[in-house]
């Protein structure tokens, strides 16, 4: 397979990947964050569905059924979807992704309003679609 050819394959899976984020569509094997506790939202994959919605098995080696309101596909966002109002998972001083709200935009900022009243700034990497 020529280089192009690959590359064309790549970014059509990213773009797929990206449609069924937009979507809510969960799949087997999707790269996930995924409420554990409340506002404790924590790393894994999804491994089957669930009762509740899908079954997570986190990277720590835990695992819980989750609901799909529970759960934020692992993919960085396209800049069109990053919208002033949107939710989100944002990437705080910690390390950790916490839930929050889009509040304004400057460039390639965005503030973010996260739901236990805090502020922050982040670049569109540290986001997550709820």
């Amino acid at each position: 397979m020529s280089r192009k050819l690959c590359l064309f394959l790549i970014v059509a899976l990213f773009i797929a990947a990206t449609v069924a984020l937009a979507g809510g569509k969960f799949v087997v094997g999707h790269a996930v964050y995924a409420e554990w506790t409340a506002n404790g939202w924590y790393h894994g994959k999804i491994a089957k569905k669930c009762d509740a919605g899908w079954h997570i098995a986190f990277d720590d080696g835990d695992q819980k059924c989750c609901a799909p309101s529970q759960i934020v596909i692992d993919v960085v966002p396209p800049k069109a979807m990053v919208k002033v109002g949107v939710k989100v998972l944002a990437k705080w001083s910690d390390g950790r992704y916490y839930p929050g709200t889009v509040s304004a935009i400057n460039g390639n900022k965005y503030s973010i309003a996260f739901n236990d009243g805090d502020q922050g700034t982040v670049s569109r990497n540290q986001l997550r679609l709820r």
